[in-house]
């Protein structure tokens, strides 16, 4: 006798029944691995997907505002050439800030009106703090590719940002500060804003804790505005003698500080937060500012080929990168929706799960919608910022003294 059982024939109703479980099976595992992502409940764009941006175009900060937009643009065209987001095209609608916290605030209310979910901007730590309530009050995601000021961290719902918080930045500048030399004078100019005092406060507290023969023999505050009081600088800086000067200032005001310096025939070594990792300076400052060292989040671009389509879309060199981080936040936002949806709560749902490696590396967001830590040293040379490689930001202490040594002597 076999060991095997003969299969009872298959009548309609179980044939249909075998056949609707297979069906069932395939579209299960469609839903569950198909390149969409989840489920979308909620109703999705037919004609397009709009974006809203707030970026300042007028004031201090409009080259980094037309940078984060130029950035946004190639980031709209690549996804748009690719498809869009699930088959529909992704609009940027720019609303121009200026940089003023009141104008931003109003605009977002404008914004929330229109039915727009997610926000790119602001630029600066000031005006983005100022939207971040409204953001929550509103259930709008606001996501800034700029703004670094601590206190961002405490909006955790629907507030994100595509670079890292201050306090990384901030200790980050005292070891590279204090690798000059064991003991020496440092001057120290910071903005009276959220981001000059979380730049500042990180900044002290690792020159403190790692740095006891640093001495902070000046620590001046200035105002959130074009001009600074030059008298009181240039006054501080000849009774004090720094060897060392970190700005944490707007760019027109570290450029009239340097220049005040220069006619003064001072040459301490120059270091600068990302706020002056700019073109002014080299421009209107010239030869005096090389050797600046300045500051940034990482702005190394792994694809070159994203700077050949800068410069052949917009005409010229890419001087400074803050483009990269208008393109990387365009992207995350884009595989957000293409995830998890056009509404706000979807958007976030697909930034807490965002795992994406672009041109500056790997963004993943914390619970608090900051993204980790990554930075850059940069070095203005015949006034072109020039990334230092990281074996001369290990050894800085030997490198920094050759560039003091070199301006000493070429401001003479």
């Amino acid at each position: 006798m076999s060991g095997h059982h003969e299969k009872p024939p298959q009548t309609k109703a179980s044939k249909y029944i075998t056949l609707g479980i297979i069906i069932l099976t395939i579209l299960m595992f469609i839903l569950a691995f198909h390149p969409f992502g989840t489920i979308i409940d909620s109703d999705f764009p037919e004609d397009e997907v709009i974006v809203a941006v707030s970026l300042p175009f007028e004031g201090e900060m409009t080259e980094f505002g037309v940078e984060y937009m130029r950035g946004i643009e190639l980031a709209v065209e690549d996804i748009n050439d690719e498809g869009g987001i699930r088959g529909v095209p992704v609009r940027a609608v720019y609303f121009d800030n200026k940089g003023n916290v009141t104008l931003a605030k109003a605009q977002f209310k404008e914004i929330r009106d229109l039915g727009i979910p997610v926000v790119i901007g602001g630029v600066s730590s000031t005006v983005t703090l100022a939207m971040a309530p409204y953001a929550e009050s509103y259930e709008i995601v606001l996501i800034s590719p700029s703004a670094t000021s601590a206190s961002l961290s405490a909006y955790g719902n629907y507030v994100y940002r595509t670079v890292s918080s201050d306090i990384y930045l901030g200790a980050g500048m005292a070891k590279i500060i204090g690798g000059r030399n064991e003991t020496q004078n440092v001057m120290l100019i910071s903005l009276d804003t959220s981001y000059g005092k979380s730049l500042r406060y990180a900044f002290l507290k690792e020159a403190n804790a790692s740095y006891p023969d640093m001495h902070i023999v000046s620590d001046i505050s200035v105002p959130d505005s074009d001009t600074v009081n030059i008298t009181e600088i240039i006054t501080a800086m000849k009774d004090t003698h720094p060897q060392s000067v970190l700005l944490i200032v707007n760019p027109s005001q570290g450029v009239e500080i340097m220049k005040a310096a220069e006619k003064e025939g001072l040459s301490p070594a120059w270091f600068a937060s990302d706020t002056l990792t700019n073109r002014q300076v080299p421009l209107e400052v010239g030869a005096y500012a090389d050797g600046l060292i300045g500051f940034s989040q990482a702005r190394r671009i792994s694809d070159p080929s994203y700077e050949e389509h800068y410069i052949e879309t917009f005409g010229e060199e890419l001087m400074v990168r803050d483009s990269i981080y208008g393109y990387e936040t365009m992207i995350v936002v884009s595989q957000a929706i293409e995830n998890s949806g056009y509404t706000a709560d979807g958007i976030r749902e697909g930034l807490d799960l965002i795992r994406h490696v672009g041109l500056t590396g790997t963004i993943v967001f914390d619970e608090k919608g900051d993204a980790y830590p990554s930075y850059d040293v940069m070095r203005l040379e015949n006034g072109e910022w020039v990334d230092l490689p990281w074996k001369e930001v290990l050894t800085f202490e030997k490198k920094a003294a050759a560039i003091s040594s070199a301006h000493s002597t070429s401001s003479h």
